[in-house]
């Protein structure tokens, strides 16, 4: 119910929603980025324009795999979907875009657990303390009648 609250709240006012909006869009570019950065690194003999293109939708479709929640933050799901999305559009070999989509996701993963960990000590939100009152509403829930 927060969530949904927080989501009107922001689409109710246009700073707010432009502050997000851009910030969405600046992160999701600095995703792209790392794919291109990353993929590059590998040596994959395209131009710039196949590699931007690429590299775009092989983090969008790798983002949209990770959506369904089959394993723990995507792993395995994100890689499969960069590497099939760049391995059969490209002359890239399976094996490199593979190597690239490992390296891709796992520099991604340890920004995001480093920058969870950076913005915890900032705001002085404790993990255990968000568990055991995520468990403290699931209590109330299974006890309230439906």
């Amino acid at each position: 119910e927060r969530f949904v609250g927080d989501v009107q709240q922001v689409g109710g006012d246009p700073k707010a929603f432009t502050r997000v909006g851009a910030s969405s869009l600046l992160i999701w570019s600095l995703d792209v980025l790392t794919a291109l950065l990353v993929l590059e690194a590998f040596d994959p003999g395209l131009e710039l324009a196949t590699l931007v293109t690429v590299s775009f939708f092989a983090v969008s479709v790798g983002n949209l795999a990770k959506v369904i929640p089959l394993t723990p933050g995507g792993v395995g799901l994100y890689e499969a979907a960069f590497t099939l999305l760049v391995a059969g559009l490209t002359p890239v070999t399976t094996t490199v875009a593979l190597g690239a989509a490992i390296v891709d996701h796992f520099l991604k993963n340890a920004v995001t657990v480093v920058g969870g960990v950076i913005s915890m000590l900032a705001l002085n939100v404790s993990l255990t303390t968000a568990v055991e009152e995520t468990e403290d509403v699931d209590e109330e829930t299974v006890e309230e009648p439906a």
